[in-house]
Formats: structure tokens, sequence, C-alpha cells
């Protein structure tokens, strides 16, 4: 059974859900459940914070979701042009990035690169700090395992990962914001099968979570169709 945490609140605030969240962190709780007047909202791990009209089929799914291990990798394979390529696209969002939530400090977003070997360069894990980066040199979808030399990579690699399956795709930029002229997919717990296997062909919006912006080796946004 999925951990989740709970909170019993009236009325919503910025105050309560910083605090809430910040429990969050500091428990072994998947997400957060606030009871309010105005019904029940979730709030999770990477800040996506949203209303759900049906709490036990959200439950549910939740419990039903299979999420990726890590297992570490020796391929550290990867190029000095792509590692400096990422720091470009680091340095161009950080801003959108750079969010502080209660005490933890974490920095909300990622760049991925397809280096070589299809090793991709992206960010750790819980990260505080936007210059570590982590190798991800394989993504086994039947098995569930996420291949890594270095530090565990974000919740969104296997994601990342298969979004570089698109033909042209060289650069990836994920962050917390939305943009309204991309579509929307539903929201799906970060790091599981259900959020890993999407079916697109260009830049998109993931509903509560944030948008992913696809480029290719000139820079150039994709834009595509679901």
């Amino acid at each position: 059974m999925i951990n989740y945490t709970t909170v019993n609140a009236q009325i919503l605030s910025d105050g309560i859900i910083d605090h809430a969240y910040a429990d969050l962190l500091n428990s072994k709780a998947a997400f957060c459940i606030l009871n309010t007047a105005d019904g029940f909202y979730i709030l999770t791990k990477e800040k996506s914070f949203f209303k759900t009209d049906n709490l036990q089929e959200f439950i549910k799914q939740a419990n039903e979701d299979v999420y990726f291990k890590t297992v570490e990798s020796e391929n550290g394979k990867y190029s000095r042009q792509d590692l400096d390529l990422y720091h470009k696209y680091l340095n161009e969002y950080k801003n959108q990035m750079s969010e502080k939530h209660g005490l933890a400090g974490y920095l909300f977003g990622t760049v991925a690169i397809n280096s070589l070997q299809n090793n991709m360069i992206t960010t750790t894990r819980g990260k505080d700090n936007l210059k570590e980066f982590t190798l991800v040199t394989g993504v086994d979808f039947d098995k569930q395992i996420v291949h890594t030399h270095g530090k565990k990579a974000t919740l969104n690699a296997p994601l990342l990962y298969n979004l570089f399956k698109i033909d042209g795709v060289k650069s990836i930029v994920h962050t917390h914001q939305f943009d309204e002229s991309l579509p929307f997919l539903p929201y799906a717990n970060p790091g599981t099968i259900r959020d890993s296997l999407r079916k697109v062909n260009g830049s998109f919006n993931i509903s509560a979570h944030g948008v992913f912006k696809l480029f290719d080796e000139s820079e150039k946004l994709i834009i595509g169709g679901l």
C-alpha cells in the first residue's frame, strides 16, 4: 500500500501548503491529501498541487502504479560539448527552476541532453544544486530499471529517456511552468510506467506538473501533436 499524509484545513493558504509540503518531504509518504471545505487536494513531492474529484480513484491508481528502480552502470561516456549544452540550458532556464518551498530549498525542473552512446546527461534527484549532473545510460521499460552512472537521476528520467526516441530530439527542458500554446496531457505520478510511456511527437505540458520543451540540434523548439 502506498503511504500518504493527510492534512485537515478548512481554508487553504500558502502557509498551510508550505507546512504540509515540508512535512511531506520529511516523511516516507508519496503525497499529501489536504481535506478542505472545498474538497480534496493532492500535494506531491515534486510540488504538484491539484484538486481531485475522485479521491478513492486517485489512491487506487497510485497503489497500482509501477515505479522504476535505479541500478548502477559502469558506462560513463559523454561529450564535453554536450555537458556545455546542458549548462547552457540550465543557465537559460534557472530562474524558472529556482523555487524554494518549506525548509528544503529544492529546485524544480530538469534538463536532459542526448549524448554519446545514447547516454543522457540530466539532473540528479532531490537536487539543491544545478551544477550537479548524472548520466542515465539506459532504461529497461519491461523490468522498470533506470541504469545510471553517478547519483540517482530525476524521477522524470524514464519519461525523458523515452522522449529521446522521437526523431531529431537533442535536448529537453522541463519546468513547473506551463506553455498554453502546447497540448496538455493528464497528470500521472512521475517515475511510473503510466507517466513514462507517453505517446507524443513534440513539446507538451502535463497538467498540474509542468511543460516539457523538446529541442533539436539547432536548439529549435520541436512542436508536434499528440
